[in-house]
């Protein structure tokens, strides 16, 4: 089981890394319900292994890493069975989310702050793709552009969220 400060780590950098996981699993898997319960299923992966992840490389590349695994693996699962999860896994994962739901709150609080900070379009863009889970072709012949453009901007609105957490983090820690 990991400390209190690396859970608390751990959902700080799964808070950013998990627009991005989600967007690839997505893009894998396009069955809505089954890629969630892979994301889930990586987001419980990710969490076990977080002891071995080596700060010096970045967090999100690491997730992705794992989440790449883990659409191979449904993959071959689906091949052979359906996927059963082991409820004491399941149950041990929930509690310890569970208790660290209130700073995840704060955190995605953070999130919905710095997404009023956003211009209009850029908030439509995330609203599309995060909230209608529309992918980047859909998304560019809705609003007239290149998906190449859009891919570019989501990456430029993703940065901005980032840099602006992560800004409200370190003035709460200093505060």
């Amino acid at each position: 089981m990991l400390s209190e400060n690396d859970q608390e780590r751990f959902m700080r950098l799964w808070i950013i890394a998990q627009p991005m996981v989600a967007g690839y699993v997505h893009a894998m898997i396009r069955d809505h319900a089954t890629a969630q319960d892979v994301l889930q299923e990586t987001a419980l992966v990710i969490y076990r292994r977080f002891a071995e992840y080596d700060e010096s490389r970045p967090f999100a590349g690491w997730a992705l890493g794992i989440a790449k695994y883990q659409v191979l693996g449904q993959r071959r699962d689906v091949m052979r069975c359906p996927v059963v999860f082991d409820d004491e896994v399941l149950a041990g994962f929930t509690e310890t989310w569970a208790s660290l739901a209130p700073a995840a709150q704060d955190e995605s609080e953070l999130v919905r702050e710095c997404l009023g900070k956003l211009a209009a379009h850029a908030r439509r863009l995330v609203q599309m793709r995060y909230f209608e889970d529309l992918n980047a072709s859909e998304m560019a012949a809705r609003l007239g552009m290149a998906a190449t453009a859009v891919r570019v901007a989501l990456q430029r609105v993703r940065e901005q969220l980032r840099a602006c957490v992560e800004l409200h983090l370190k003035l709460e820690q200093e505060s």
